[in-house]
């Protein structure tokens, strides 16, 4: 199993959208999937627990109890597992870390690819999934304050790479909700592919700002899935990211 960790310490870049739509996309390509939500607004477990409602091939449980059960309980059988962020997640500790890398190691020989949402804020959920992943990919939002993100989240990384998880490969910073139009946001755009060159997500790839994403958060669905006139263009021009995380993900 690969995991790749989806993380910046700046809300509302999108990270949750991204994660999700990530999921999905490797859903489609028939790849059974952990999923593992450690942000305890569970914005990311809602959307999938709906989504796969009376779906007999998921199941659901909490992110807390892979801190504080077995993992041998849990039905690896299932094409799709959640383990939902709620409120317990604030209780976790430093003593129940060993017992989440025990349940990480069983679950990887069950799944082929396991996704993580965090939270936007330094802590426990969001340093404890990269003690064990292969990736982390950091959305980032085109605004003043996102060079200064970005600087931080790589300072992090760097630490946790150095001391604890030498495995651990950044995918790139990958700009989120880009409005191509907005020449603020161009600008900051072009300042963050100058002054972090190497650490951008390669081919010049984007998230772009559109209404379907908003739609998609709305009905519970990836953007093709939704029924309407403006979603297939909008997939047309942005699920090639997400098969492209995916596709890197899988075949290294």
């Amino acid at each position: 199993m690969k995991t790749v960790v989806i993380s910046n310490q700046k809300g509302g870049v999108g990270k949750s959208t991204i994660a999700t739509h990530l999921a999905m996309q490797a859903h489609s390509m028939n790849l059974k999937v952990l999923f593992v939500d450690f942000d305890i607004q569970g914005n990311s477990s809602k959307f999938l627990s709906s989504r796969f409602k009376g779906d007999k091939t998921f199941e659901q449980n909490s992110t807390y109890n892979l801190f504080s059960e077995a993992s041998s309980d849990i039905n690896s059988d299932v094409e799709f597992y959640l383990a939902s962020g709620t409120s317990k997640l604030a209780n976790i500790s430093e003593e129940n870390l060993q017992t989440w890398v025990n349940n990480h190691n069983f679950l990887s020989d069950h799944f082929d690819i396991c996704i993580v949402d965090t939270p936007p804020t330094i802590g426990l959920p969001q340093i404890a999934p990269m003690l064990v992943c292969n990736y982390v990919l950091s959305p980032i939002e085109l605004s003043a304050f996102s060079i200064d993100g970005a600087t931080n989240m790589l300072k992090t990384l760097t630490n946790i790479k150095k001391n604890y998880n030498s495995k651990i490969e950044f995918l790139g910073l990958l700009p989120s909700r880009f409005n191509k139009n907005n020449n603020r946001q161009k600008t900051i755009y072009h300042d963050l592919t100058n002054k972090f060159s190497s650490y951008m997500y390669p081919n010049d790839m984007v998230v772009p700002e559109r209404q379907a994403f908003a739609d998609s958060s709305y009905l519970n669905l990836p953007i093709w899935e939704i029924k309407d006139h403006v979603a297939p263009k909008v997939s047309t021009k942005t699920r090639p990211v997400f098969l492209d995380i995916i596709s890197k993900i899988v075949n290294k």
